[in-house]
């Protein structure tokens, strides 16, 4: 498998380090670039072709939300996924109306980071716990109307559904729930026809709306 291509955007030395050094030892990833403002990040996104820019908010010059903006605009098809120290509403809702397909809080586990890399690579959004009301908030519109109650779902299919919208890719459902890889994206399949819903991030919102998953304030 191809390894996904990760540029990292901060202007902290020793963060991009850190991120650095993790990041490298995982199989599935290849750190091919660094950038520490807004007009580098453009001119390595060009030059190395990644597939995820994690990519910083407090930066000189150009924000990572300008930056994200204006990558979003251009021709680049980098990904970009937020990690960032600021936990507030308007960054949050800003980073997402910019084009950014994930945001995840400096805080967070390594293991986090990690699966919010594969989720938006593989065109899934990733939002932690703490953030994902908000972004759920913002994209639900007044004429949405929500699908039907889960109990169509078995219990085997509303646990797969709670641990997918936690971020948990196929093969760690099975490893967590001991069962196989094909099983997993069967009732994948058929949770997305019983519920009509066939994106995560409606699945996500389902998920909210019927109690399988809770947000903390």
């Amino acid at each position: 498998m191809t390894p996904i291509r990760v540029l990292l955007a901060d202007d902290h030395p020793i963060v991009r380090e850190g991120l650095r050094t993790y990041l490298s030892s995982q199989p599935t990833l290849s750190v091919v670039g660094e950038a520490s403002n807004g007009m580098e990040v453009f001119e390595k996104a060009a030059a190395l072709a990644p597939h995820i820019v994690l990519m910083d908010i407090a930066m000189p010059g150009l924000s990572g939300i300008e930056t994200t903006r204006h990558l979003h605009g251009s021709r680049s098809t980098a990904k970009v996924l937020i990690l960032s120290a600021h936990d507030e509403r308007e960054y949050l809702l800003e980073s997402f109306r910019a084009g950014a397909r994930g945001y995840v809080l400096k805080d967070s586990a390594p293991s986090d980071v990690l699966r919010a890399i594969e989720a938006v690579h593989a065109g899934d959004p990733f939002y932690t716990v703490g953030t994902a009301r908000l972004v759920f908030e913002e994209v639900q519109g007044k004429d949405w109307v929500p699908p039907p109650p889960s109990e169509g779902l078995s219990a085997r299919q509303r646990e797969i559904l709670r641990l997918a919208c936690q971020g948990l890719k196929s093969r760690e459902i099975a490893a967590r729930l001991d069962i196989s890889i094909r099983t997993v994206d069967g009732h994948r399949r058929s949770i997305k026809r019983k519920l009509g819903v066939h994106t995560m991030a409606g699945l996500m919102r389902y998920a909210l709306q019927n109690g399988l998953i809770t947000i903390q304030e």
